[in-house]
């Protein structure tokens, strides 16, 4: 097991579940007072949905390395997550972030493969959690991996974990330290949609100074995207798997440039995908995107039958034919990159 096997096991869960009620209370008072964009998901209804199953089925296929990774830890993510919440400060000056994850842990467990297995790992107490940390040899920051009980798990780094850990002991069942109107879009959005992101901050914080293209489509695009105020969408699985999305722009003039962007966007890669199967069936889907104007507000939706959804992963999935292969080889450069 490599040290990052289960950071990026709890860093994946987003791909297994949606919400059918709003976010966990208690999560959601562990999060940083200054968190400006905030996720969530909950693995329950999915797991029993249609395309939950046939995502449950394809994970199967992956062999053996996830059934050696349950075994040792005794934690299945399909089986054991009932809810995940991720959040960030959206501050590249001092980046922040923190994933909280709901299930059920063997801890215990957990801790004895980790200690066999990862070197340099620290266990100990802190306020009342079992808490595991060691040193990212890449960013050689702290990282740590927190359990309270055996029903909550919180990643960051460690200073931003025992800051979380402080917030829960001493703030149960006080209102969440977030600024209350993001608070308010998330308790809205996470009762009605099953995956959902919301963010209060503008694009133009989130991309660094010396992004700036000096031509193309992307010198025309960046400044309209940078106008973005503030962003939020959900997914809901059905019969039919129903996308929604919305961004406040600073001004009616802008959104109705977005719209534009976007729609000109749809139609180019449909253009793209008129003589490649795989991209058809792409474009296909991205012709019932609609998008509409509100105001300043650019709203945008797609709903697509379950059914074709799986056409579609499975033909993207599908493994390469010996043809296909022979002409990635033949694209590869001599030194075999």
């Amino acid at each position: 097991m490599r040290q990052t096997t289960l950071l990026k096991v709890f860093a994946a869960l987003a791909v297994f579940g949606p919400a059918a009620s709003a976010a966990d209370s208690q999560l959601m008072s562990m999060v940083m007072p200054d968190a400006k964009i905030l996720a969530g998901v909950n693995a329950g209804s999915t797991r029993i949905s249609p395309f939950g199953q046939f995502i449950i089925a394809k994970v199967a296929t992956l062999g053996v390395g996830p059934q050696k990774f349950i075994a040792a830890t005794g934690f299945d993510p399909l089986r054991d997550v009932s809810e995940v919440l991720a959040a960030s400060n959206a501050d590249p000056s001092r980046p922040g972030g923190l994933l909280l994850v709901r299930g059920n842990f063997n801890v215990d467990k957990i801790v004895a493969a980790a200690t066999a297995n990862l070197p340099n790992v620290q266990v100990q107490s802190y306020n009342g959690a079992t808490l595991l940390s060691g040193t990212n040899p890449k960013t050689n920051t702290i990282q740590a991996l927190a359990f309270i009980g055996d029903s909550i798990a919180i990643f960051s780094d460690q200073a931003a974990v025992e800051a979380a850990l402080d917030r829960n002991g001493a703030s149960s069942g006080a209102p969440v330290a977030i600024d209350p109107a993001l608070a308010a879009q998330v308790n809205q959005l996470s009762s009605k949609e099953d995956e959902w992101l919301v963010s209060s901050v503008s694009v133009a914080s989130l991309v660094p100074p010396n992004v700036a293209p000096s031509s193309g489509p992307a010198a025309q695009t960046l400044p309209i995207l940078k106008n973005i105020q503030s962003f939020s969408g959900g997914v809901s699985f059905a019969a039919n798997i129903q996308m929604t999305g919305q961004a406040q722009l600073s001004d009616v003039q802008n959104a109705t440039a977005l719209a534009a962007v976007l729609k000109l966007g749809v139609t180019f890669v449909s253009a793209m995908g008129g003589n490649n199967a795989q991209l058809k069936d792409l474009t296909q889907l991205l012709q019932a995107i609609d998008v509409t104007t509100s105001g300043s507000a650019v709203n945008v939706s797609l709903a697509i039958p379950e059914t074709q959804v799986e056409a579609l992963l499975n033909q993207v999935l599908k493994p390469p034919t010996p043809a296909a292969r022979a002409r990635l080889r033949s694209h590869r450069l001599p030194n075999g990159n």
